[in-house]
């Protein structure tokens, strides 16, 4: 591409996102974006800071986010040599991850613009990380709780290392649907991701910053689900049966 040719890119891509930032600025302070503020900047960054020892001590070597927003966690796998791949459903979000990708100079990074669902489940790849984060309360509300968990699970299936998963708990409003988390949300979303994920242990993260429906500071209990058997799990894919462990 010629430098005349990218001045002109870059111009109609800084059009383009102070466009789809509006009214309330972008989700996500992600890398290769400047923007004025980011509205989860803080725990954004908290939560990959929690992530990323676990991301160390697994030797992960692929990622796939699901609901990946503008590209934060892509872009940050991505940046440490982990090839990746970002989810997102909303078109503005899916530009503003690939201009992200392109202004890094990444090409270990491949955008989706695709709506996790039951009937897209199939088109997801395999990965040794996977994130589900603040996408598990919004399943239930449009999907309902057993749909929401019949998708977990199958992104469980795809996830050969480890899971990372958040999501609204008791400060979400009743349209939700959410079941009751008792005693509370920690210990309820540590058993259901347990029940929900065979074959994997749950780690607690901590609690990082986040949003109620209605935009108020709150915060929220960040799971890393490890497989016990990665190696069973790599044969299982190896025969074409993904996350279809003996005896899991």
């Amino acid at each position: 591409m010629s430098g005349a040719r990218r001045k002109v890119d870059d111009a109609i891509d800084t059009l383009r996102l102070k466009l789809d930032a509006l009214p309330d600025g972008i989700y996500q302070p992600v890398p290769g974006i400047r923007v004025r503020r980011a509205k989860r900047s803080v725990g954004t960054g908290s939560r990959w800071t929690a992530m990323e020892p676990v991301v160390a001590r697994l030797s992960v070597e692929s990622a796939l986010d699901v609901g990946a927003n503008v590209g934060y966690f892509p872009v940050k796998f991505a940046q440490r040599g982990i090839p990746s791949v970002a989810l997102e459903a909303d078109p503005k979000c899916v530009r503003t991850a690939t201009t992200a990708v392109r202004r890094n100079g990444l090409d270990n990074v491949a955008v989706m613009g695709l709506e996790f669902r039951p009937d897209t489940l199939v088109l997801l790849p395999t990965a040794d990380c996977t994130l589900l984060l603040s996408l598990w309360h919004h399943l239930v509300r449009e999907l309902g709780f057993d749909a929401a968990t019949d998708l977990l699970r199958g992104l469980w299936d795809r996830s050969g290392k480890v899971m990372f998963f958040d999501s609204g708990e008791d400060e979400m409003p009743e349209s939700f649907g959410l079941p009751r988390m008792l005693p509370t949300p920690d210990v309820w979303l540590t058993e259901y991701l347990l029940k929900t994920c065979p074959g994997g242990r749950v780690e607690h993260l901590g609690r990082h910053r986040a949003f109620d429906a209605a935009g108020l500071p709150t915060d929220r209990a960040l799971f890393a689900v490890i497989r016990e058997a990665p190696d069973a799990y790599e044969a299982g894919v190896g025969a074409g049966r993904p996350g279809r462990v003996e005896g899991a």
